[in-house]
């Protein structure tokens, strides 16, 4: 029975891995990777690091179960670390890219009479059990109007109804200095966009919209 499961986690596994390959290839993610500043690490392609990385939603695994754990991956811990953490590369842009990509062949689907609409969504993102999380802040919950020790998760979106598609985001941390439990922990050059990403966290959701 064991060897049975065993199998058939297997077939899964290969089964999700053609259908995201064929995604891939279909909308030319390694190109946008490349175009958007995320080259090749350590022998690795950027590609194949964030196709298993991609894959762990798939399979109801977590990072650590998925990449730290996982001792048949062709590359170590570190380059998976490296490649999320890298301060120059530009996963905005990265990301609107490829919604764009999508945007436009749902439009072939669909009916021309179909609203498409933004939409703005600012959800709290708790990390209650964190401590030295960058950044980490006390964040107001609206729904039980108590605070809680994580982030703002603000969203803008791209739907028509059935489809929903996000275009950009900010994990924002709290405008208020006194609200922050954690600073910034890292000295960077402020023309990456590592640090830009940090300076936005720290500010107030109305004044981010109309950039994003």
């Amino acid at each position: 029975m064991h060897t049975t499961n065993q199998f058939e986690i297997q077939q899964e596994t290969t089964r999700l891995q053609s259908v995201i390959k064929t995604f891939f290839d279909n909308f030319s993610v390694g190109t946008l990777l490349y175009r958007c500043g995320i080259k090749k690490l350590k022998g690795v392609s950027p590609l194949a690091i964030f196709e298993t990385i991609f894959l762990l939603a798939f399979q109801g695994q977590n990072f650590y179960r998925g990449i730290v754990l996982n001792e048949q991956l062709g590359f170590q811990k570190d380059v998976a670390y490296e490649l999320l953490e890298n301060p120059r590369y530009n996963w905005r842009r990265f990301l609107l890219k490829l919604a764009v990509k999508i945007v436009t062949v749902l439009d072939l689907l669909t009916s021309e009479e179909r609203e498409k609409v933004l939409v703005v969504d600012d959800s709290d993102y708790d990390r209650g059990r964190s401590k030295t999380v960058e950044l980490l802040a006390k964040i107001f919950d609206h729904n039980t109007r108590k605070y809680l020790k994580g982030f703002k998760l603000l969203t803008l979106g791209w739907t028509d109804g059935a489809t929903f598609l996000p275009l950009d985001f900010v994990l924002r941390s709290s405008a208020n200095a006194a609200n922050r439990i954690q600073g910034i922990k890292k000295a960077l050059d402020k023309r990456t966009c590592g640090y830009k990403r940090r300076q936005e966290a720290m500010t107030k959701s109305t004044d981010l919209l109309e950039d994003m």
